[in-house]
């Protein structure tokens, strides 16, 4: 996959995809350079029909090229592991203020997602784009590979299982991924439950 838009992007945020490329762990096949890549060119695509202006964008694509940069540690508390791996870049980069918003952005990624401004529901919005796209099997399998590395789940239909309740608590946020996202979740839902019932019996 290749990043949209790569001249927009501040140096920062090439060095961490190189970073990224060079250390995520083999057995990351959702969480892997892809998917931050993924997650960039959705937040370009979102800058460019909101029209968002250069510095709260050079913001948003620290934090999306940022927001997995823990899983080279660790999935656990990976977010916070983020935070804590991308401030001596920032330091020097970036205003207090621009730091602790970055900071919220890449918070607002993690899984009950709680935001609290319109660039952290685009981020949100942007990390789960796919729950709504046409790839959602493809990917969804790459990261049902992932959950039973760390054994998150035993079998196919505990991550049955899992799918169904996740989709069902998990609301988009911003109007666009309500009116270009939801349709195609919902559909994929149903399929699932009937799946589910298919096997039930």
């Amino acid at each position: 996959m290749v990043l949209s838009n790569k001249k927009a992007y501040p140096e920062i945020c090439i060095r961490i995809l190189k970073d990224l490329e060079e250390n995520l762990p083999a057995h990351l096949t959702y969480h892997a350079l892809e998917h931050t890549i993924d997650v960039a060119n959705v937040i370009n695509h979102y800058i460019e029909h909101l029209k968002i202006d250069e510095g709260m964008a050079k913001l948003l694509r620290i934090a999306a090229v940022s927001h997995d940069y823990g899983y080279i540690v660790s999935p656990i508390n990976h977010e916070e592991r983020s935070i804590i791996a991308i401030e001596p870049y920032l330091k020097n980069l970036l205003t207090t203020d621009e730091i602790n918003i970055v900071n919220g952005l890449i918070r607002a990624t993690k899984v009950p997602q709680q935001t609290n401004t319109i660039y952290e529901e685009i981020i949100a919005d942007a990390d789960l784009d796919y729950l709504g796209r046409e790839d959602y099997n493809e990917l969804s399998n790459k990261l049902y590979q992932e959950f039973i590395h760390f054994d998150f789940v035993s079998d196919d239909k505990e991550w049955l299982n899992l799918q169904i309740k996740f989709l069902e608590k998990h609301k988009y946020h911003t109007l666009f991924a309500k009116t270009h996202r939801q349709g195609l979740k919902t559909k994929k839902l149903k399929e699932l439950k009937h799946a589910l019932l298919v096997q039930n019996t």
